[in-house]
């Protein structure tokens, strides 16, 4: 009898994560990490309007979009440095930071709202921290405020995709090695 119970119990947990991991938002977040060295992480950030749960109509915004999210705990990504440079277009001007129930560094503003004009459309930014995040290691939200409908995002998990140098970049690294050595061999004889 004890096991059958384990065995609901387990499978009542299952179901609950798989709920949880499965997106309840018409946005993805996509992120790439590059070592810098010394410590260093280059972090690359696109929100992307994918339109995976079929929710989202024209006209529907959001506004405070933060990453690294925590729930009521310290971000991991609290050392977060954001290139201002490399704001999104539309309503963000800063990167600021949330706290209380979600933590971590944001792109927020008051009164506007990223509304996007059709599926695909995205926003991008980057910056730097210590942390390393791998994947499944990092949480998004979209809080204060949805317009027209818009379906919030609340701790979703951001998909890590570090990008590998292209087939042709490759083959010209490899192409100018074989030129150093051939040269070097040249040079000996």
């Amino acid at each position: 009898m004890k096991t059958i119970h384990n065995k609901m119990i387990m499978g009542f947990i299952l179901l609950a994560l798989s709920i949880s991991a499965s997106h309840a938002t018409p946005l993805r977040m996509d992120y790439s990490v590059t070592d810098l060295g010394g410590g260093l992480f280059d972090y690359e950030f696109e929100l992307v309007l994918d339109n995976n749960d079929n929710s989202w109509v024209s006209g529907q915004g959001w506004r405070w979009i933060i990453f690294g999210d925590q729930a009521s705990a310290a971000s991991p990504l609290t050392d977060f440095i954001g290139d201002t440079n490399d704001l999104p277009i539309g309503p963000y001007t800063s990167y600021s930071s949330s706290s209380g129930g979600h933590n971590g560094p944001t792109l927020g503003h008051v009164f506007d709202y990223w509304i996007p004009t059709s599926i695909g459309d995205y926003l991008s930014w980057s910056g730097t921290s210590t942390a390393n995040l791998a994947q499944g290691e990092l949480l998004f939200s979209t809080l204060a405020g949805t317009l027209n409908g818009g379906v919030a995002a609340n701790f979703e998990v951001a998909n890590r995709t570090d990008r590998v140098p292209e087939p042709a970049t490759l083959a010209l690294m490899g192409l100018g090695l074989a030129g150093i050595g051939f040269a070097r061999k040249k040079k000996a004889a």
